[in-house]
């Protein structure tokens, strides 16, 4: 979760027509200059900037229906994941034409700021190009920002083992199944896992938060000694956190495939359920291994989040009685 993104776009409703940038009659070139391709931005590797933006040149057909039609906030590492690094919501002014932006209104800074929307493959090397490591995106569209795509419970283990993440994992598959609500798993690229849940765009933000918290309870129930909803670091007692709150207007995920600053360059990579077991980890899927594993698999395990519409009354009634049996 990025920082001081909470009241992002409070208030928002679908974007009036014109809110983007006009289109011109004859579309501009989409030319990328590129820049410091040989600069080393994983020194212990020696992954360079290029091999960076070719890493997500190669994923964008799997990147870019995360990131189509979406808000895209940038964490930028210009020399590298030991240097100092920036993070960018407002698009500067120096974007070329063709980059596209939509402004929102933002309560914490009492003006619009111009989110990037990064719906092409050359929208996606200009923003990496830019020294760009990890891409955050929102989970409403922005042709109607109120509405998320799909519902975030992030299972954060801070300093608990991992095992007791795969743990949850399961206990949530399990519940998801019982309820028959579908549900996604993919590692975060750092250290926890993200479980998603289809919406198809039927909820509203405040209500998405709502159903977190109720499959949130639930686990936890389940497992008291290992997990816990306690949003305080403090207070958790090395248990895994079961984060509902990412389930707010403007906060953000990391994308699918996204890469992160870390050692080894791990991605954050869709999974199969059979996967979540005791030879998984975070730094299983690296920027060297993410294309192969996705030419091999052939399929993404988990991009059908982006369309399915579940039947939430009947998930809701299921998830009630549950909770009626405590």
């Amino acid at each position: 979760m990025m920082p001081g993104t909470r009241d992002e776009g409070r208030g928002t409703s679908e974007p009036e027509a014109g809110s983007t940038r006009p289109s011109s009659p004859v579309p501009p070139p989409r030319e990328v200059t590129f820049s410091n391709l040989d600069k080393v931005f994983w020194p212990d590797e020696k992954y360079t900037k290029g091999d960076l933006i070719e890493y997500y040149r190669s994923m964008a057909p799997w990147l870019l229906p995360y990131l189509k039609d979406r808000p895209v906030v940038l964490t930028r590492y210009p020399d590298g994941i030991n240097g100092k690094s920036f993070y960018q919501k407002d698009a500067p002014g120096f974007v070329p034409d063709w980059i596209q932006t939509i402004p929102i209104w933002s309560e914490d800074t009492q003006r619009d700021i111009n989110y990037f929307v990064c719906n092409d493959v050359e929208s996606l090397v200009y923003l990496v190009n830019l020294g760009t490591i990890p891409l955050h995106i929102w989970m409403s569209r922005i042709t109607d920002l109120t509405k998320p795509d799909w519902c975030l419970i992030d299972l954060d283990p801070k300093d608990a083992p991992f095992a007791h993440v795969i743990t949850l994992a399961k206990t949530m598959r399990t519940l998801c199944e019982e309820v028959e609500m579908p549900a996604f798993i993919k590692t975060t690229g750092k250290s926890g896992l993200h479980i998603m849940l289809p919406l198809g765009r039927q909820l509203t933000y405040a209500q998405c938060l709502q159903l977190a918290i109720l499959f949130s309870r639930l686990v936890t129930d389940q497992h008291p000694d290992i997990a816990t909803t306690a949003r305080t670091i403090s207070k958790r007692e090395g248990k895994v956190y079961v984060d509902a709150f990412q389930n707010r207007a403007g906060q953000l995920m990391v994308t699918p495939y996204s890469v992160r600053p870390s050692p080894g360059a791990p991605v954050s990579m869709p999974i199969e359920w059979d996967e979540v077991n005791g030879k998984l980890h975070n730094s299983n899927f690296t920027i060297a291994n993410a294309l192969k594993r996705m030419q091999k698999l052939g399929h993404d395990p988990v991009v059908k989040v982006l369309e399915l519409k579940p039947k939430l009354m009947g998930v809701l009634e299921r998830l009630n009685r549950l909770l009626g049996e405590d």
